[in-house]
C-alpha cells in the first residue's frame, strides 16, 4: 500500500480525527454583511391608526422608499414586504430608534412604532394592543386601493420586536396575536401584567437580544428568565459588554453605561435583528445558518443558545466505505416542540450525491422520534477522501427553524475491498469471491450488474495501490 494513503487511513481512523475535520471541511456559508444597509432607501412618515373603538393614535411608519427621508415616496419594488410592530420603551421617543428601524426599512421591511404610551404612567397592555393595532393597521392600507401601501405589504408575515418597556409589551402582544410569525425583544423589561408569564405561551419563534452589562433591566432575572419560560423555538443572543442605553441612538438622564461602545452594539442589534427577520419573514433560507445552526456562534461578541423544534443525530456521526460505493446509516429525529409536527431533511456542504428516506418526515407527536434512512453515494476516486455534510432538520410547521448535525464520510481506496485500511492479497481474495458469486458488492464501477469491466477495473485499481 502507498505511504500516503497508509498514512491517510491511519489518520482517519479514530471517529475524533474523523470528527474534528468535519468542521474544517465544511464550506462557509456566504452572505452579505447584514449590518450595513440593504439596497433600498429608508423613508419614514407620522400615520394616524384608529383602534376598534375609534380613537386614534399616531405612529411612524419607516417603508422602503425611492429617496431618504421624510415622507418621501414608497418604493413599489420592494413589496410585498414583511411587517415588524416596534415598542419603544419607557419615556422614550420612537426617534430614538431612528438608525435601527431605517435599518431594517433599508432591507425590505415595513416597521410600524407606536407613539402612544409615551408617558410618565403608561398602560403596558394599552402599548401592547396598539402594536397589534399596527399591524392591523397594515392589513387596511394593503387592502385599500387609494393608500400607497395597496397590494404592498406580506400580511402573511408579520413581526413583533421593542425595547424595554417596549420588548415586554411585544411578548403581550405575540402572545396575544396568532398573526404574529417571529418574535425579537430587544432587553425586554418584565410589565404588568407580567411578560415573564406571557412569555410561557408564545407561540411564534423569538430570539431575546440583551446586554450583559445592562444595570436597569439586568439580563438574569429578565431575558434569561422569559428565555427560560418561551417554548421552542427559540434562541437568545447576549451581548458581551452590550448595555440597556446602548439599544437606543442617544444617551439621556439615568442612562447606563457598557464596555462595548454604542455603534458597535447597534451594529450587532441590526444584524441579529436583519438576519432573524429575514428567516422567518421573507424565507430567505441562506440565513438558516447564521439563525440556527453552526454560524450562530461565529461572533465572539455574543454569549448564545438555542432550542429549535427539534434534535436530530446520525446514528454514527462518522462512517467510511469505499470509491464507488454507496454507504448508508440512519438519522434520528426527535420533535421537542409541544405539538406534533413534520420536519425536512436537508444537506450541504459536499457535492457528494446523499439522499434521506423519506426526505420529510410523518408527523411526529411531541417528544417522539423517527428514524430516517440516509444513503450517501461515493464517486470513484484516485484516493482517499473524506467529505463532509451538515445536516438539517427544518420544520414544516414555519419552513425556516432547524436542528442540525454533522456527518463524515471517509471514502477509502476502491481497491480496498475489505475495508481493513490496507490494499494486499485479502482484498483480491474477497473480491475474486463476491464476483463469482455474483454478489451486488462486486459491482466495481457502479454500472449495475455485475460483468467483465467491474473485474477489469477493480485489476487496475488494485494494480495501482488504489
Amino acid at each position: 500500500m502507498p505511504h500516503g494513503i497508509a498514512a491517510f487511513t491511519l489518520a482517519l481512523r479514530p471517529t475524533l480525527a474523523i470528527l474534528l475535520a468535519v468542521a474544517a471541511c465544511l464550506p462557509a456559508i456566504a452572505r452579505g454583511d447584514l449590518s450595513a444597509p440593504g439596497p433600498f432607501q429608508p423613508g419614514y412618515r407620522t400615520v394616524t391608526v384608529t383602534r376598534p373603538n375609534n380613537s386614534t393614535f399616531s405612529a411612524v411608519l419607516f417603508y422602503p422608499a425611492l429617496s431618504a427621508g421624510q415622507n418621501t415616496p414608497f418604493d413599489p419594488s420592494s413589496g410585498p414586504c414583511p411587517a415588524v410592530s416596534f415598542g419603544h420603551g419607557f419615556f422614550q421617543p420612537v426617534s430614538r430608534y431612528q438608525s435601527t428601524l431605517e435599518h431594517l426599512a433599508t432591507h425590505g421591511f415595513l416597521v410600524i412604532a407606536s407613539e402612544s404610551e409615551g408617558s410618565l404612567f403608561p398602560s403596558h397592555p394599552g402599548l401592547a394592543a396598539d402594536m397589534r393595532h399596527g399591524l392591523t393597521y397594515l392589513e387596511q392600507q394593503n387592502a385599500n386601493p387609494v393608500s400607497f401601501l395597496f397590494g404592498s405589504v406580506n400580511t402573511a408575515a408579520f413581526g413583533m420586536s421593542g425595547h424595554s418597556m417596549g420588548g415586554g409589551c411585544a411578548i403581550l402582544a405575540a402572545d396575544d396575536d396568532p398573526r404574529v410569525k417571529a418574535l425579537a425583544p430587544l432587553a425586554a423589561a418584565d410589565t404588568n401584567p407580567s411578560s415573564k408569564t406571557a412569555a410561557l405561551s408564545v407561540p411564534c419563534p423569538s430570539m431575546y437580544i440583551d446586554g450583559s452589562q445592562d444595570t436597569i433591566v439586568p439580563p438574569g432575572p429578565n431575558g434569561q428568565v422569559m428565555y427560560a419560560n418561551t417554548p421552542a423555538p427559540k434562541r437568545r443572543a447576549l451581548i458581551l459588554g452590550g448595555f440597556h442605553c446602548g439599544f437606543t441612538d442617544s444617551q439621556t438622564f439615568g442612562c447606563d453605561t457598557g464596555s462595548m461602545p454604542r455603534s458597535e452594539q447597534l451594529s450587532i442589534v441590526r444584524r441579529l435583528l436583519t438576519e432573524f427577520f429575514s428567516l422567518h419573514l421573507r424565507q430567505d433560507q441562506t440565513l438558516w445558518n447564521a439563525v440556527w445552526g453552526p454560524a450562530l456562534d461565529d461572533d465572539p461578541r455574543l454569549s448564545t443558545l438555542a432550542q429549535p423544534y427539534a434534535t436530530v443525530g446520525p446514528d454514527a456521526p462518522a462512517i467510511t466505505g469505499p470509491a464507488g460505493q454507496t454507504v448508508q446509516t440512519t438519522l434520528t429525529v426527535t420533535n421537542t416542540a409541544t405539538v406534533p409536527a413534520a420536519y425536512a431533511l436537508l444537506a450541504e456542504g459536499s457535492a457528494w450525491p446523499i439522499a434521506f428516506d423519506p426526505p420529510v418526515t410523518p408527523s411526529i407527536p411531541p417528544g417522539q422520534s423517527a428514524v430516517i434512512a440516509l444513503a450517501v453515494s461515493i464517486p470513484a476516486l484516485d484516493e482517499p477522501a473524506l467529505a463532509s455534510f451538515l445536516i438539517s432538520a427544518r420544520s414544516q410547521s414555519d419552513l425556516a427553524t432547524r436542528a442540525w448535525t454533522t456527518l463524515a464520510v471517509n471514502a477509502l481506496c476502491g481497491a480496498d475491498f475489505d475495508g481493513s485500511g490496507f490494499v494486499d492479497i485479502e482484498d483480491y481474495a474477497a473480491f475474486i469471491a463476491a464476483f463469482e458469486d455474483g454478489d451486488d458488492t462486486a459491482d466495481f464501477d457502479g454500472s449495475g450488474f455485475v460483468d467483465i469491466e467491474d473485474f477489469t477495473s477493480f485489476v487496475a485499481s488494485f494494480e495501482n495501490g488504489c
